[in-house]
């Protein structure tokens, strides 16, 4: 579902985090868009955590079933095994990203009510 960008709403680099306003379309990783989520866009930051958090459940579950039929027919550890690792520990560490992300995100959404709640009083 794509949402509208509002004036304070901007897509941001999923490497570097630069505003990406106006520019070329980026691939972006598990996303369902092609382009990265607007700064704001708490429901898109959300789905995107949630399918990399599933993508390391997979890997967690399958992933020594595999090494384990593969060691056994071997008689030895595969060589594959350190990249399985490799791969889990970087989804990992994209999966904390995007939580800090969408917390960003709340964030921003938190202070936009409070500056309004605070421009009816006054």
């Amino acid at each position: 579902m794509t949402r509208p960008i509002t004036p304070h709403s901007h897509p941001i680099c999923p490497t570097c985090q630069s505003d990406l306003t106006g520019r070329e379309e980026l691939p972006y990783f598990v996303g369902q868009r092609h382009a990265p989520p607007a700064e704001d866009d708490t429901g898109d930051f959300y789905e995107e955590t949630r399918r990399l958090i599933c993508f390391l459940g997979a890997l967690a579950e399958a992933a020594p079933h595999a090494a384990a039929v593969h060691a056994a027919e071997l008689e030895d550890t595969p060589g594959w095994v350190e990249y399985y690792s490799w791969l889990a520990e970087e989804l990992t560490k994209e999966a904390i990203r995007r939580l800090d992300l969408l917390q960003g995100a709340g964030q921003i959404w938190q202070s936009r009510a409070k500056q309004t709640t605070a421009g009816k009083e006054g």
